[in-house]
């Protein structure tokens, strides 16, 4: 019974921490902002490298400078962006690769 209800409480902590987590770690005064989580390739072979930045349950579209290699899908990355509103809602435009 005491097993059971520590494997609940944890399975709830990891659950909550993977549902409010954001790959948004901050933005810095110049308007760059630090994006970090897992990357996932939205259409191979570009050039811009483009695709999905997740953390948990939310994710943010970013693209990346002509010339960069593409990160290895789910691989974890991070990123410095600007946001770019031309694109859509959610969208950065990296001013570096991936690292």
């Amino acid at each position: 019974m005491v097993v059971a209800v520590a494997a609940v409480a944890v399975a709830l902590v990891v659950g909550l921490r993977g549902l409010f987590a954001d790959p948004i770690k901050g933005t810095a005064p110049d308007g760059t902002t630090i994006i970090q989580g897992t990357f996932e390739p939205w259409a191979s072979g570009g050039d811009p490298v483009q695709g999905y930045i997740q953390a948990g349950s939310r994710s943010v579209f970013v693209i990346l400078p002509r010339g960069c290699p593409a990160p290895p899908a789910n691989s974890d990355v991070a990123v410095h962006g600007r946001l770019d509103t031309t694109q859509g809602k959610g969208t950065y435009r990296a001013v570096g690769c991936a690292s």
